[in-house]
């Protein structure tokens, strides 16, 4: 039906999903010789004290990830990592393979936390600082209770594949019709199987939270992840776009897809509404502080709002690369941006000027967490450190 509606979706998909790819793929091409090289080396688990015991690396590179514990490695700060966050006073960042590290000395000692699976890890969000959940490849979702010390898998492909389309299935039953599009959306997103990411996860608190991915997956829990369903009904995006992150800046949330779309919560209906902003491209994330909303994506783009999302304007950008991720610095009045072509920029509270940082030697940023007023912790291709601010 929909791809009937949508001539050339099908096409628009290979390449949405190629581009989606794109930094991961880099990622690994960069990192696996480095990991294969390392292996006999794991020992232990930490840059400090209080580690884990450490597992042996994997004999079978052919483990399903989603039946392999993460393997414990010695070197964890200076391991690829995709995100990091704060969880009160803790910074906890996670990346490849199942790799959850987490610091409570500002960062410098870092431990490796105990993870039941080796999927790929993507994003994180902790509403507080006990309660945290990570998302990442095979549909993983992964909970903490104690800020990040140790984690709990939630939900996976696997159970998603059943679960999410008898969901849809009961209601259509029950005579909802108008949710066999999404039905059909879902059987075709696990029609190869449990490995679709959850590229994005946002918790209002420690009951409510969302999780997004690619082709229009969106799902919800209203009880701290025990129980998820679909909510691909409840986002106007009748082409099954790419869903790359979602945030909440000043009490509204939105979701950063491709096409340049950004969807903003509609509070009164519970719907996300999509906001169109001019650029062709994909949008990886949306930032901001009060009025002045920032949202980035390929090639140095950035766009901004000063009415709280409802309409948006592109900035002139100093950057080149992909940006991976942007954060607010209060101490500063400022934002700062990272890209994955190691360029670290600040722009002023209004996202206007902008200066970009030296850098020694570029790596591919791809997280960025402000830690003070004059340092802000970074995360990537050359594991996670802090960087001072001018």
């Amino acid at each position: 039906m929909f791809q009937q509606k949508y001539p050339g979706l099908a096409c628009g998909r290979v390449f949405a999903a190629a581009l989606l790819a794109t930094l991961l793929a880099a990622l690994l091409a960069t990192v696996l010789p480095t990991l294969t090289a390392a292996a006999p080396a794991l020992a232990g688990a930490q840059t400090g004290v209080g580690a884990a015991a450490p597992h042996a690396a994997p004999s079978d590179p052919f483990v399903d990830p989603l039946d392999a514990e993460a393997v414990m490695h010695a070197d964890i700060a200076k391991r690829p990592l995709m995100a990091v966050a704060l969880a009160g006073h803790r910074l906890i960042a996670v990346g490849m393979r199942g790799l959850i590290v987490g610091s409570s000395d500002g960062g410098k000692t870092w431990s490796q936390a105990q993870a039941t699976v080796r999927s790929d890890l993507l994003a994180l969000s902790f509403p507080d600082a006990e309660h945290g959940w990570i998302t990442g490849h095979d549909g993983v979702i992964l909970h903490s209770a104690d800020g990040g010390r140790t984690w709990n898998k939630q939900f996976d492909g696997r159970v998603a594949q059943q679960a999410l389309i008898d969901h849809y299935k009961t209601l259509i039953a029950a005579g909802d019709a108008a949710l066999k599009p999404y039905l059909d959306q879902l059987l075709l997103n696990y029609k190869a199987g449990p490995s679709l990411p959850l590229l994005g996860v946002w918790f209002k608190d420690a009951l409510h939270g969302i999780a997004v991915g690619p082709f229009g997956m969106a799902i919800a829990t209203d009880d701290g992840g025990k129980h998820w369903a679909p909510m691909l009904e409840r986002i106007e995006n009748p082409g099954f776009l790419h869903l790359q992150s979602i945030s909440e800046v000043a009490g509204d949330v939105f979701i950063a897809a491709e096409k340049g779309t950004i969807f903003k919560l509609d509070r009164g209906t519970g719907i996300f509404r999509p906001v169109e902003t001019g650029y062709a491209g994909s949008l990886f994330g949306v930032t901001g502080k009060g009025d002045v909303l920032i949202a980035y994506g390929l090639k140095g783009t950035v766009y901004r709002s000063l009415d709280h999302g409802a309409s948006w304007t592109r900035v002139d950008s100093p950057l080149h690369g992909l940006v991976t991720a942007a954060a607010y610095v209060a101490h500063k009045r400022a934002f700062v941006l990272v890209t994955a072509a190691g360029e670290i920029a600040l722009a002023d509270e209004t996202a206007h000027e902008f200066h970009v940082l030296k850098t020694t030697r570029p790596v591919a940023v791809t997280g960025v967490q402000p830690r003070s007023a004059h340092e802000i912790v970074l995360c990537g291709l050359d594991g996670v450190h802090a960087v001072a601010l001018p």
